[in-house]
This record gives structure tokens, sequence and C-alpha cells, in this order.
């Protein structure tokens, strides 16, 4: 518990907090204008996180929800307990080393095929949907479109393989928390929204009720389609800084890391 607080009452953890949670939301809102069916509002609460342990994350990302939600955003607020969940997620994925030990090689060009084949699914899905919003089934998106997936495919494992390499563990814990993070933010999303969020995830949600889904399964679907691949690259780009840090840099976390 002390070392918790030592962290939390650092000046130089502070201000990273701070920093982390601008990122948050000038990102988010980003994205928000732009209606992309991503979020990216987390890439500062999981630099935390991996930085500082679960509490610094599971923290910033409540503040940065709340304070988003301050400034103006209504939809923001009420899924502080989804970005605190996640911020509580890259503290403990962190302590465990995801973000700093080798991977087998393998591990990486399975997460560049996941991620890139998911990025090919976004794109082939909005380019198919109907003129009254419909999505297409999965069975024939695939198979309209399965020279351009096994392509896409393949490419992701060859890029994965030679510029992932040894952070699949990343990945792969991005993938786990994007799923924990759709479960939460489904009731939330359905039953309090009505699947409408103000993001361009609402496409999606728009898509599924066209295909006949009541509201929940529909919200809970988007999530599925959307949280793993923005949180996979969300924890991907944490990886990333994380290892272009200088040693001696890192080494300073290791000693505030609650």
């Amino acid at each position: 518990m002390q070392k918790t607080l030592d962290t939390l009452k650092n000046p130089r953890n502070i201000i990273l907090m701070a920093l982390a949670i601008a990122i948050n939301i000038a990102i988010g809102q980003l994205v928000t204008v732009l209606k992309l069916p991503i979020y990216l509002d987390s890439i500062g609460t999981v630099l935390v996180g991996a930085l500082l342990g679960p509490v610094a994350g599971a923290l910033t990302g409540t503040l940065a929800n709340l304070i988003w939600g301050l400034l103006g955003n209504a939809y923001a607020a009420p899924y502080f307990i989804v970005a605190t969940v996640i911020g509580l997620m890259a503290g403990i994925f962190g302590r465990r080393g995801v973000f700093r030990n080798s991977s087998p090689q393998w591990v990486g060009a399975i997460v560049g095929g996941l991620f890139f084949f998911a990025l090919a699914l976004f794109v082939t899905t909005f380019m198919n949907l109907g003129a009254d919003g419909t999505m297409p089934a999965m069975s024939d998106l695939l198979a309209g479109n399965l020279a351009v997936f096994a392509g896409v495919t393949v490419v992701g494992v060859v890029v994965g393989a030679l510029l992932i390499k040894n952070g699949g563990y990343a990945g792969l814990a991005g993938i786990a928390t994007g799923i924990v993070a759709a479960i939460i933010s489904a009731p939330i999303s359905a039953y309090l929204f009505g699947g409408v969020s103000g993001s361009g995830t609402d496409m999606l949600v728009a898509a599924f009720r066209a295909s006949g889904q009541n509201i929940l399964t529909s919200v809970f679907a988007q999530g599925v389609v959307s949280d793993p691949f923005d949180k996979m690259a969300s924890y991907m780009m944490v990886w990333a800084i994380i290892n272009l840090l200088p040693k001696r840099i890192m080494e300073s976390f290791d000693d505030s890391n609650d």
C-alpha cells in the first residue's frame, strides 16, 4: 500500500498520468469526430498501467473518462468503469512482463496475421453494407473475398514475424483486454444509450440491428468486432514506445511500479 501511495505522489508519475489523460482525450475526440469504427482512447491508460502498475493505470483510465465527460462528451463518463478495468488489466499484464519479455517470433507472426485479418474484415464489412445498412452474412463475406483475406493474412504473418518479432505477448494481452472491455461495455451501451455512443462504431451497431439482432446482442457483437482490434493496436503502440525508451528510463520506472 505504501509503495502504491509513493507511486501516486511522485511528481514525475503525476505528470505522466496527466499527459496520458490528455492523450486519451485528444485521440479519442479526434476518432469520434472522424467517426472511425474504433476508439484508440486508452493508449495513455495502457502506457501508465504498463509503466506504473495496475492502480495507477486504473486511476488514469477513470479520470480520463470522467474529465472527458466534464469537457462535453456526454458518452464518455458512464464508461469510466470500462476504462478502469482496461488500466487495471494493462498494469497486471505489465507486471507479468508482456511489454518487455520476448515472445517467440511465431507468436508475433500470429498476432500480425490476426491484426491484418481484423483490419481486412473491418474494411470489407463497410464496403459491403447494404443500402439500408444491413450487414452481409459473415460466410458470404468470407467466401466472396477469400483471396483478399488469405493474401492480407499472409502479409500480416510476414509483417508480424519481421516487425512485431518478440512483442507477440503484448498483442495477445490486448486482444484479451478487448474482449473483457466488450463484455463490460455492452450493457452500458445498450441500456443507457440505446446502442448509440456517438462514435463510428454506431454504424456497426446499426448494421447488426438491421440484420435482425436485438439491441444488447448488436452492441455486444459490435464490441467483439471492434474492441479486440482496438486494444491490440493500443497495446502494440505501447509495446513499441516502451521498447524505444532508453534502458535507464525503464529502470527508473521499475522502482516506482506499484
